[in-house]
């Protein structure tokens, strides 16, 4: 087992901007992903229908296939914040019941808004658009959207699966009295980092911060980002003294801590030492001043 920390530069350049910009690199690939559908669905849309001998404008095509790509795209970061927040914490079999009822008001969001657009989009065109018999036509887009759902679903949670293999995941090294009591009888002093089939050792006092995510915690160590499959409640009664929570969704290491600003919210900025910028929270407000003995 390697006892060093894995350095940043180590990692291929496009390693390593794909883990600084994972937001940034979903967006991209989801866009280029429903952009080649769109073309690929237009088309071939208009040339069975100009084999079949008929005719059709060649926008009315990319019309409803861009009206419906787009409702979804909007949809995405609603459905991953719902199954962050919520969905991902309740276990794999109501957690997939979840997905399976949350199916219904994806399909009619999805529906509602693809309609919408159509109507409008036909409407400056001249034209006029007619979705149909609502209850049979609902019934053949819920079949499409439930599909699609599951889908997506998968893809990003493969996605997240390869960022998580890429970047690392953590866990504390447990001695033989906390794997009979499952209770550490310390904070630990050092993590295991297991990244790409290599394992490494790192200090509890590397980490500069801490950011919740789901059903992980990620831990922020020298410019990277290491997952923890721990609820950020047990991992603040993990670490040592100097780490203070600040934020439901924050806790910082105290020694990394280089300014303070007081906001006109009430709330005070945290600037570390890396120069990253986070929120102290009123509700963590006089805890947090106490640990650093503020007036």
């Amino acid at each position: 087992m390697n006892q060093s920390h894995p350095l940043p530069h180590q990692q291929p350049v496009l390693i390593r901007h794909f883990l600084a910009h994972q937001w940034a690199w979903g967006a991209v690939l989801l866009a280029a992903w429903f952009g080649l559908n769109v073309l690929v669905l237009a088309t071939t849309t208009l040339m069975e229908v100009r084999r079949n001998g008929g005719t059709i404008p060649t926008w009315e095509p990319f019309c409803w296939e861009i009206s419906s790509c787009l409702v979804l795209l909007l949809l995405i970061p609603i459905g991953l914040w719902l199954n962050d927040r919520w969905i991902s914490r309740l276990g794999l079999k109501l957690g997939l019941l979840a997905h399976l009822l949350a199916t219904l008001p994806f399909s009619l969001v999805h529906v509602t808004g693809m309609v919408a657009i159509r109507q409008l989009w036909y409407r400056l065109m001249g034209a006029h658009y007619d979705f149909g018999d609502w209850p049979v036509e609902f019934f053949y887009e819920y079949r499409k959207d439930a599909q699609a759902y599951l889908t997506l679903a998968l893809v990003i949670a493969g996605y997240r699966f390869i960022a998580r293999r890429l970047q690392g995941e953590a866990s504390y090294l447990a001695d033989s009295a906390e794997s009979e009591t499952n209770e550490p009888a310390s904070p630990p002093e050092r993590l295991l980092i297991k990244k790409l089939g290599r394992e490494f050792l790192v200090q509890t006092a590397a980490i500069e911060w801490v950011e919740a995510s789901g059903n992980y915690a990620n831990l922020n160590i020298k410019g990277s980002v290491y997952p923890m499959r721990i609820t950020m409640d047990k991992l603040e009664k993990l670490l040592p003294p100097n780490f203070a929570r600040i934020h439901r969704s924050t806790i910082i290491n105290l020694e990394q801590v280089q300014e303070i600003t007081a906001l006109d919210t009430g709330d005070y900025e945290i600037r570390l030492r890396n120069d990253q910028k986070l929120t102290l929270s009123r509700r963590y407000r006089e805890r947090f001043k106490a640990m650093l003995s503020l007036s």
